[in-house]
């Protein structure tokens, strides 16, 4: 069993592992499931927080994200909050709607259209990559990819996340 709430070993791994992440605002993509801004900053230090950059060119992206919804679906009462950050560009950032309606997706989906967070938290631009923050507002968990393999075992990472530091 893979122990996710360390840093992967992944080659593409970075080591902000323990950090705080930035507490940023981005905006809703439009027609998405949230409207408005979604404010990082609300959350830190406050709730477990998943952070996920996708692309709507990136299919283990798009089997990733029914994942998460199933996961925030289960754990929104005890706090988790998930957010979805688009590396879609102006040329394709009008296909990130129907795929987040098709998906069912309810959390935040966000865009990230200047890079200024996916180049601080994602400077390699990865897709899927995700973050986990714990309760305390710092990163227990880095992972670039996604295979459904790993299913069964992010669901195990993010129930400890979210019983972390109750």
């Amino acid at each position: 069993a893979l122990l996710l709430l360390a840093a992967s070993s992944a080659p593409n791994a970075h080591a902000r592992v323990g950090a705080r992440p930035p507490a940023f605002t981005l905006p809703s993509i439009p027609g998405g499931p949230v409207s408005g801004r979604f404010e990082m900053g609300e959350h830190l230090g406050e709730h477990p927080v998943v952070i996920i950059f996708w692309a709507s060119w990136c299919d283990p992206c798009k089997q990733q994200l029914p994942l998460y919804q199933r996961l925030y679906e289960r754990f929104e009462d005890d706090g988790l909050q998930v957010v979805a950050v688009s590396m879609d560009g102006p040329e394709t950032i009008s296909r990130t709607t129907p795929i987040v309606r098709r998906l069912g997706l309810t959390f935040p989906v966000v865009s990230d259209l200047d890079t200024a967070v996916t180049s601080r938290l994602n400077p390699r631009r990865g897709a899927p990559f995700t973050v986990w923050v714990d309760r305390a507002g710092r990163i227990v968990h880095e992972r670039e990819g996604f295979t459904l393999a790993e299913r069964n075992d992010i669901a195990r990472g993010v129930a400890a996340l979210v019983r972390r530091g109750r």
